[in-house]
């Protein structure tokens, strides 16, 4: 079972990545939106990483997120609670 604090949902996740300056992403951004097309890129893959694990308290690599994970707020949502459980 994934934590309370471990758990997010793809909204929360579109509202944390405003919060933490990662993305800038507009109040309506959609849960199945295109993060790399929004400006998620390499640089901004190394902040979300460190982020993620200040934030989730879970060890993650870069490479451990496929290019299917960073896709849209909700498979990103969903990477980050099969890591947490």
């Amino acid at each position: 079972m994934v934590s309370k604090k471990n758990s997010i949902t793809p909204t929360e996740l579109i509202d944390w990545l405003n919060d933490e300056g990662i993305l800038e992403l507009d109040w309506d951004f959609p849960e199945d939106g295109d993060l790399a097309a929004a400006g998620l890129d390499s640089q901004v893959l190394a902040q979300l990483v460190m982020a993620v694990e200040d934030r989730f308290e879970i060890e993650l690599a870069t490479e451990d997120l496929s290019a299917a994970d960073l896709a849209t707020p909700t498979s990103l949502a969903a990477f980050l609670a099969s890591r947490a459980s």
